[in-house]
């Protein structure tokens, strides 16, 4: 939506702003990051190892993937003092809070990401499989549980962006696990999931899930978008609120 301004009334917009909308305050990145990966639910393979956020394409495609990228960091942690796995993963960002009208603030977070453990497999939305499981076609790098078994095997690493908004119940309360707050439904009373967005480009081995072909070196790309609990008409117009659901691999020789 554009809007236009007359440029001999800014001054006033302005100073109509200041005294209308709360001042924005900074809080720590750790509020955030130490509140991921509380939850292991996904993974019976690896007990413990943390939850994140993965993503997947649309619903309406039968011949789908699932791609999963460690934006916080938790499973690189996970894997480095359980197993001596490291994978260089460092994380960098901001959290910004706003005080709503209401008394509850809302939160918007940036987290950037590089060396993050990347992987990608099959995904059928009519049979969902379960994307966590050795027994599902990897499409794109390894899984946690690979890395473990075969310490020789060369993870495919990825650099992301993730940008969320969503109210929290007051300014300065605990930030919630975006597990909970999007995938669970276990956020706490006043909590609301507003928006999220993430990018990911990774470079690792491309598998062929049929076997037939050998493995190739190539890339990940996700891109992600979703507008969640600003109406109905967002969720009713994109899938489940996703205007962007993308999750490509490319081979050397072709994509995926």
């Amino acid at each position: 939506m554009s809007h236009l301004t007359c440029r001999h009334h800014s001054p006033q917009l302005e100073a109509l702003e200041e005294r209308t909308v709360p001042s924005t305050t900074q809080r720590p990145l750790g509020d955030f990051l130490s509140q991921q990966g509380t939850t292991s639910l996904f993974n019976a393979e690896v007990p413990g190892l943390p939850d994140f956020i993965g993503w997947i394409t649309p619903s309406t495609v039968s011949d789908g993937r699932f791609g999963a990228v460690d934006y916080a960091a938790k499973d690189a942690a996970f894997l480095s003092a359980n197993f001596g796995i490291n994978l260089g993963t460092t994380v960098s960002g901001n959290v910004h809070e706003r005080t709503l009208k209401d008394g509850r603030a809302e939160v918007s977070v940036e987290l950037d990401t590089k060396n993050a453990l990347a992987w990608a497999s099959l995904y059928d939305p009519t049979n969902p499989p379960d994307p966590n499981s050795s027994t599902t076609p990897l499409v794109f790098g390894h899984r946690a549980q690979d890395l473990i078994a075969h310490p020789s095997l060369k993870p495919a690493l990825a650099d992301s962006h993730l940008q969320v908004v969503f109210n929290n119940p007051a300014p300065g309360a605990p930030l919630p696990d975006l597990i909970n707050l999007f995938i669970l439904g276990n956020a706490v009373p006043g909590q609301e999931p507003i928006s999220i967005s993430f990018r990911a480009n990774g470079k690792g081995v491309v598998h062929d899930p049929a076997g037939q072909q050998p493995d190739q070196q190539g890339t990940l790309v996700v891109s992600q978008t979703g507008v969640l609990f600003r109406g109905s008409n967002d969720l009713n117009k994109h899938d489940f609120g996703f205007a962007a659901e993308v999750v490509n691999i490319t081979s050397n020789k072709k994509g995926l």
